[in-house]
C-alpha cells in the first residue's frame, strides 16, 4: 500500500495523504498518529506511553506472522498487538 504518492497539478507538486493503520507500516517508518479509535482504558495507557493524537511513532520491529509491533513513541519502546494497532489510524512522514 502506498503511503504517499507526488502527483503534478498545473505545474505544482501535490502531495496525497493516505490515512493508515499501524498494522499497515513496515519496520523503520516514521508516522504521526491522526486519532486513536479504542476503548477508553486502553486508550489511556497508550497515552501514559506516549502514543497520542499528534504524537511521532516510529517502527522498530514487526514479528514474522505481523502480530506484534515494536514501536518507539518519544522516549517509550511499546509492543502492540494487531487489534490494539488496527484502531491507530497513522499517516507517514
Amino acid at each position: 500500500m502506498f503511503c504517499t504518492g507526488d502527483f503534478w497539478y498545473k505545474n505544482r507538486p501535490l502531495r496525497i495523504v493516505y490515512i493508515m493503520t499501524m498494522n499497515d507500516l513496515r519496520r523503520g517508518e516514521r508516522a504521526v498518529v491522526l486519532k486513536v479509535e479504542l476503548p477508553v482504558l486502553l486508550k489511556e495507557r497508550l497515552r501514559s506511553l506516549g502514543v497520542f493524537t499528534g504524537a511521532k511513532l516510529t517502527v522498530l520491529k514487526v514479528s514474522g506472522r505481523k502480530k506484534i509491533r515494536l514501536i518507539q513513541a518519544g522516549s517509550a519502546k511499546v509492543a502492540l498487538d494487531g487489534e490494539t494497532a488496527s484502531g491507530i489510524k497513522v499517516w507517514t512522514i
